[in-house]
């Protein structure tokens, strides 16, 4: 008679852990890809936002330096940068001349949206 040779660990078991394992780093595979997609976006409006406020920094300089130049007793603008976002600056001549940087910072387009009609609340129809 011939034996023929069993293993101690069935073919059936070992095939279904290599399935579960090749899904599982699909799966991870698929979730890293999909982070690293969304790092990259993120990064890119980073990087686009950075180059708007060195934009508006540097139109804001060429600015204090007019305004150094001139005779103004004050100047405020605002120098756009994204849809959202803006440069504030405001300037100051003092009495002996000088210059007073008295506001440099950025700003956020205020919207003008009435919160309570968009949402759906449960009894805003009864006020």
């Amino acid at each position: 008679m011939s034996e023929k040779g069993n293993s101690p660990v069935g073919v059936g078991v070992l095939t279904v852990l290599t399935v579960l394992l090749v899904l599982v780093l699909a799966v991870f595979s698929a979730l890293t890809y999909a982070t690293a997609q969304a790092d990259l976006s993120l990064s890119r409006i980073n990087a686009d936002t950075v180059t708007a406020w060195y934009a508006a920094d540097a139109q804001a300089a060429a600015l204090l330096e007019e305004f150094e130049a001139g005779s103004e007793e004050t100047l405020e603008a605002t120098l756009p940068m994204t849809e959202r976002q803006s440069l504030y600056v405001r300037f100051q001549r003092e009495a002996d001349g000088t210059v007073t940087v008295l506001d440099w910072r950025t700003v956020t387009a205020e919207e003008e949206t009435d919160v309570g009609s968009n949402l759906p609340v449960y009894g805003a129809e009864d006020r």
